[in-house]
């Protein structure tokens, strides 16, 4: 049964939800969907939890003619226990802001951290009710958490320390992502052999290993994705690569040689803290000239691959759109 607050609570989830998608449909702006549906997941995570948990403060209704209540022995129940469990939802809501702004699949983290804990926080107060017992525990745990939960769990496991390593390694120099994995696999095998020969170490340990390795691949997979790939460049492939940087307001150099026809890719860095750059190709130096390649300006430091083909053989201008006094000569031979 649904307690007011938790009727409260669910009419947020829906309008939240609501209003996300009207959002989206009208506006398709990604910030404002992201916070609406973080908003939604908050409070439908807050029903769950407080859902069934209602105790009518109203008093019952007594006839006037009714004989004095007899007096019984009492004895007061045990009180209520400590949680963690509101704090890690916090924490989830808290941690999906953080992987939304980020963007990308890491969301999933957050939005798989917020089941987690609210699901947690329900079975805490399920096992609190007067209702739960030794023998009902067992059929749970039998008959729900080892068949469906575990599973579920290791699938989870599993997918957090390959997407979080994959986007570390996809972010630093090929040589350090070998030496990374190497690493990774040594202490998973390593950590693993060790929990394995500790026969009487209790499940809240194994599950606090968890959570910590969880968090901390979590983290290193939010920093991957923030620092981006490294650019990529299969063997074999037709076409060339050239190296250019703008720095102080001008390239490090004023001609580029380039095979006509071919496809080109520019590794193109920006040095010059927070001013935009481009790379972009013209038939000629004058202002009416036809333009061959225009990459996409963006601020420092930070780095860009363009890739285009070259024109045919002749020498061309290479320009910065942003700064018409950086320019320079490509000859494609």
């Amino acid at each position: 049964m649904l307690s007011p607050v938790s009727r409260l609570l669910l009419a947020i989830t829906a309008a939240a939800a609501a209003a996300g998608a009207l959002y989206w449909a009208v506006v398709d702006e990604r910030a404002g969907v992201t916070l609406l549906l973080t908003l939604a997941v908050a409070a439908l995570v807050a029903t769950i939890a407080t859902a069934g948990n209602s105790v009518s403060d109203e008093a019952p209704f007594v006839p006037a003619d009714a004989p004095p209540p007899e007096r019984r022995a009492t004895t007061t129940g045990s009180p209520p226990l400590g949680s963690g469990w509101p704090a890690a939802a916090a924490l989830a809501v808290a941690g999906l802001g953080v992987t939304a702004a980020v963007g990308g699949p890491v969301v999933l983290v957050g939005v798989i951290a917020i089941v987690i804990a609210g699901l947690g926080w329900f079975g805490k107060v399920w096992s609190e009710d007067p209702t739960w017992s030794p023998r009902l525990q067992q059929r749970v745990t039998f008959r729900l958490l080892v068949p469906v939960g575990l599973p579920v769990l290791m699938f989870a496991l599993a997918a957090t320390i390959a997407i979080s390593l994959s986007r570390i390694l996809l972010a630093v120099d090929k040589n350090a992502s070998v030496l990374i994995a190497f690493g990774a696999a040594l202490a998973i095998l390593g950590t693993c052999s060790w929990v394995a020969t500790r026969p009487r170490m209790t499940s809240s340990a194994v599950l606090a290993l968890v959570a910590m390795a969880v968090v901390a691949l979590a983290g290193v997979g939010i920093t991957g994705v923030a620092v981006g790939e490294r650019p990529f460049h299969p063997e074999g492939e037709e076409g060339q690569v050239v190296h250019l940087k703008a720095e102080e307001v001008k390239f490090n150099t004023d001609k580029i040689t380039v095979k006509a026809g071919e496809e080109v890719t520019v590794d193109f860095e920006n040095g010059d803290a927070d001013v935009y750059h481009n790379m972009a190709v013209y038939e000629g130096d004058g202002p009416d000239a036809a333009p061959i390649f225009n990459g996409e300006g963006f601020p420092g430091d930070d780095e860009r691959s363009y890739t285009f083909k070259a024109p045919k053989a002749g020498a061309y201008v290479f320009v910065c759109d942003f700064h018409p006094n950086m320019k320079g000569t490509l000859v494609a031979e």
